[in-house]
């Protein structure tokens, strides 16, 4: 069997407005081994949750469209699967924990429920032997008295509870990918903690490969092998992390790390990026990244970077590793 379970290979979803087209994911791509955790890092609105709505396949159409590339996980792709098919892959053999827990839970049925029901969906078990793996399974996410909890609603139990059932919901049926899209935000760092520590162990004891899409670094560090920076829709940077965070090569992750506050460093001033992520939808012309990039020289503001593939397989959408940047900066 492949190492490779997911290869994402120049992927494009698009979402079709009034105002015009938005390019919300351009020319994306990255792979995944069995195993692996993959950290996808960037802004709000850097395209980091419709990376993982387009891998499987719920980008709300319309106004979203994915018009290009390809979704291989385990050799197929998932885009050219039928809704029916896909409906299987998804909680059985991809599982996505989703940001917000309150929202995403339903406040209408006990979190038991909510559990059983992918039991129901995707195994051949009865409802007492739904209830019963329900109950393992909140009590493998670390929830105290599953018995009784398992009966609760989720305006019984607090935010860091709620995330540990989403991952319960998410585990249930042992996928072999699981999608986290910002776990610990609204956590505080105590909980934050304890849920990090509980993806590493799932991913330990049970083999599961990880997508953790967040904007902290620090939550990265912690949690993946390889790590891919994203920017307005595009890949900027993707390596291992230990790269990544020892020598970061694009503008954009160099001014994230510095971003980072450094207790020694208290009385002095944050390190900030300057301006804000461009609209989607009027985009600049040359480097994306160019209006807020303190390198930038003609060649960035007037030609798109391709993405350069450097020692290693790591790569850096960026005209210093073009040749470009030089010639330009010299003129």
């Amino acid at each position: 069997m492949s190492e490779k379970l997911l290869e994402v290979n120049n992927l494009c979803t698009y979402f079709y407005t009034d105002e015009g087209i938005v390019y919300a994911l351009d020319d994306v791509s990255f792979e995944l081994d069995r195993g692996e955790a993959l950290g996808i890092v960037g802004e709000s609105g850097s395209g980091k949750s419709v990376t993982a709505l387009s891998v499987i396949q719920l980008v709300q159409s319309p106004p979203g469209k994915i018009v290009g590339g390809e979704v291989l996980f385990n050799g197929e792709d998932l885009l050219k699967k039928s809704p029916k098919e896909m409906r299987r892959i998804r909680g059985e053999k991809i599982s996505m924990i989703f940001q917000e827990p309150m929202t995403a839970l339903n406040p209408v049925f006990t979190v038991g429920r909510q559990i059983m029901e992918s039991i129901l969906i995707h195994q051949k078990k009865t409802k007492k032997e739904a209830r019963e793996q329900a109950i393992d399974m909140l009590r493998l996410v670390g929830i105290p008295a599953p018995e009784k909890r398992i009966d609760d609603y989720p305006h019984q139990m607090s935010g860091g509870m709620r995330q540990r059932v989403m991952i319960a919901i998410a585990l249930c049926c042992n996928p072999q990918l699981l999608i986290c899209d910002e776990p610990t935000t609204a956590l505080d760092v105590t909980i934050q903690a304890q849920i990090l520590e509980l993806i590493r162990d799932i991913r330990e004891r049970l083999g599961t490969s990880v997508i953790l899409i967040t904007h902290d670094l620090g939550v990265v560090a912690q949690v993946a092998d390889r790590v891919m920076i994203m920017y307005a829709g595009k890949a900027m940077e993707y390596g291992s992390a230990r790269e990544i965070f020892t020598d970061p090569k694009h503008p954009y992750t160099i001014a994230l790390l510095k971003s980072i506050p450094i207790i020694e460093k208290k009385t002095e001033r944050l390190n900030v990026i300057r301006g804000m992520v461009p609209s989607l939808s009027k985009r600049p012309e040359g480097c994306l990244f160019h209006p807020r990039c303190d390198d930038a020289c003609e060649i960035c503001r007037n030609e798109r970077p391709e993405l350069v593939t450097l020692e290693n397989g790591r790569q850096v959408r960026c005209h210093k590793y073009t040749g470009k940047w030089e010639e330009k900066s010299h003129d």
